[in-house]
């Protein structure tokens, strides 16, 4: 396997895109795009607008999957290709911190989750059927996934740090009305996902 001797950079549009965590929602991310670059000697770096910026792949991917859900495709392939020569130059060099960094990020991929587990990660959990809303209705509150997959091509997956990152930044169950859990239960609302109370209560 040859040496990352030269960058590898991944860019789109002439926007000033910003750099989005990959745990930031969709509805948030005013001003996307691709302007990444990853060079022998050090991990995935944003080279944009409030760059450099040292991120993980994870960002990487979930940035590069929004585009593709956007209707411009972008290989997750050649990512992966690059992150694995990464990885093996870093090695051969004698790096070992940045070889257990990039490895690290590798791994982070590979521990995804999809729809169901996303809604069974949350406490409580939330039914599959209130993840697809949050996903399909605008605006969209979930983070970008990582990949989609399936036979149509329609589900989400997540590196699992990056949902629960979404979830540790999240506030509470009823972030749609901007309400807490102990709001909504005391206006006597029912939480998002929760079983409807019965008609005898």
């Amino acid at each position: 396997m040859a040496f990352l001797d030269t960058p590898f950079r991944l860019a789109l549009g002439n926007g000033e895109s910003r750099y989005y965590p990959a745990h930031v929602p969709i509805k948030d991310r005013a001003d996307p795009g691709l302007r990444f670059e990853l060079a022998q000697g050090q991990s995935w770096r944003w080279s944009g607008k409030d760059g450099p910026i040292e991120v993980e792949l994870v960002d990487v991917l979930a940035a590069a999957t929004l585009e593709t859900l956007s209707g411009i495709q972008v290989l997750r392939g050649p990512i992966l290709s690059m992150h694995a020569l990464a990885l093996v130059t870093a090695l051969r060099n004698g790096d070992l911190d940045l070889a257990e960094c990039l490895e690290r990020q590798q791994e982070a991929v590979v521990d995804s989750i999809d729809e169901w587990q996303l809604g069974e990660l949350m406490e409580p959990p939330v039914r599959y059927r209130t993840i697809k809303n949050y996903k399909l209705n605008t605006p969209q509150r979930l983070p970008p996934p990582i990949q989609v997959v399936g036979n149509r091509q329609t589900v989400w997956l997540w590196a699992r740090t990056q949902a629960r990152a979404w979830i540790a930044a999240r506030p509470g169950v009823a972030w749609r009305s901007g309400l807490t859990d102990d709001e909504i239960r005391a206006s006597g609302r029912r939480l998002p996902g929760r079983p409807r109370r019965s008609a005898d209560n």
